[in-house]
């Protein structure tokens, strides 16, 4: 029998980092524990003043590439110059310097890859809350799925589910933790401007930019990488999980122009829309598209009643200059007085500090399963299992992903030594 040994394609995962040495630490230490030799880790860092360049330095990994801006440069323009030294062959994928890739990510991202042909692999995300967030949120590990299934995406589909808000942007192949990206479809998108990034958030553009460019791409529900949020993260200071400093400091940037179009406020719904508006301007990939103004605002205000009281009145302030400016006017008015704002709630979170770590897993795992088998998501508060950062973090998803693929989880005859030994593993 004639077994098919994968080829090895070229991987180069890029970490784009600012001052933020304490994590990029154990982000690096996913990275650098991956068995596979045709891999790049380049680090484009955006003028850091802390030890950061030490960091990276005490590796001694020779895939490990640092590049520095050399001046302080917005967040796009940073991701732009690591984009530039990229080796033009294979597939580049981003994280963040407090992100990481799960053990084995890259040979198996490479095994979907050959299996499937595909230019853009996308997968779905598990994420970490790191220790250091505000302590309803602190050291929680959410798995999206536990079960691996692999799918063919239709492009068009997706991009309009996402502008009709049926879908989040995270569904688009989104070239920063959800995707492994081709060099040539990169390549291909850059032809029709002097960069790839043309908005101030280079995530979401990226997935607007891509999924416009092809017909298609692969999709899998294996996380083969762990979101993190801590103190330093902009996604965490705009929800208020965590200080507001880190989205301050974004705001200073000298950044690319928001969208004529719309008035910058710190509506997510707005945030992807206008990535996409900046895509449509620059590339030709979506004059079939087009945005509801009018659904855009209603959304807005749907956001917005569940924020504080000052990204509220932001928020209202840009759907009423929004309304004027497309004569919406009428149709502002109504999202405004149909969602007004709402005092807010505190929602008790589960915390199971005070139980042994052994029985809390289990407790855990069981409630997840023995209702229903398929139910696949898992939420777990890492407190009790001396989980203290994105790498044993992500020791403990991938233990907990593969046992269910055995599966031993929901079996409870054998759960109890299947966890105790993941938690004698991290």
């Amino acid at each position: 029998m004639e077994i098919n040994i994968p080829q090895k394609n070229y991987f180069t995962v890029v970490i784009p980092t600012r001052e933020r040495c304490d994590t990029l630490e154990h982000s690096l230490r996913t990275c650098v524990t991956q068995d596979y030799d045709d891999l790049e880790i380049l680090v484009s860092d955006n003028y850091s003043q802390d030890r950061t360049r030490e960091i990276v330095d005490s590796y001694k990994d020779p895939r490990i590439r640092y590049i520095n801006t050399g001046k302080r440069v917005s967040m796009s323009d940073n991701f732009e110059f690591a984009l530039s030294h990229v080796k033009h062959e294979g597939y580049v994928i981003f994280i963040g310097d407090d992100d990481g890739l799960m053990p084995n990510a890259i040979q198996d991202i490479n095994t979907t890859i050959f299996q499937t042909g595909a230019q853009v692999l996308r997968w779905d995300v598990a994420s970490y809350f790191w220790p250091n967030l505000e302590k309803s949120h602190a050291n929680r590990l959410s798995i999206p799925s536990l079960y691996s299934n692999i799918t063919s995406q239709d492009s068009e589909k997706t991009i309009q589910n996402v502008l009709s808000f049926k879908a989040t942007y995270a569904s688009l192949p989104v070239l920063y933790m959800y995707s492994a990206v081709k060099y040539e479809v990169i390549s291909n998108i850059k032809k029709f401007s002097n960069r790839f990034y043309n908005s101030w958030i280079p995530d979401v553009y990226s997935g607007f930019a891509i999924a416009g460019s092809i017909d298609s791409f692969v999709n899998t529900t294996r996380p083969y990488v762990i979101a993190g949020a801590s103190h330093n993260s902009n996604g965490a200071s705009v929800s208020r999980v965590t200080s507001d400093k880190p989205y301050m400091m974004f705001l200073k940037e000298d950044n690319i122009p928001f969208h004529k179009s719309l008035v910058k406020s710190l509506s997510l719904d707005e945030l992807v829309i206008e990535c996409f508006l900046q895509a449509s301007d620059h590339l030709p990939f979506f004059k079939k598209y087009s945005v509801d103004m009018d659904k855009l605002i209603y959304k807005m205000m749907e956001g917005a009643v569940s924020r504080q009281k000052e990204i509220y009145s932001e928020i209202k302030n840009a759907v009423i200059q929004i309304g004027v400016m497309h004569n919406l006017t009428l149709a502002a008015e109504n999202a405004i007085n149909i969602n007004p704002m709402k005092n807010s709630v505190n929602i008790n979170k589960y915390t199971f500090r005070n139980l042994k770590r052994s029985r809390y897993i289990i407790n855990q795992l069981i409630s997840n399963f023995k209702d229903d088998i398929r139910k696949s998501k898992l939420t777990l508060d890492c407190s009790s299992l001396s989980v203290k950062n994105i790498y044993e973090a992500s020791l403990l998803c991938d233990n907990i992903i593969k046992l269910r693929e055995q599966n031993i989880i929901g079996i409870s005859s054998v759960i109890k030594s299947s966890i105790i030994d993941i938690i004698k593993k991290i």
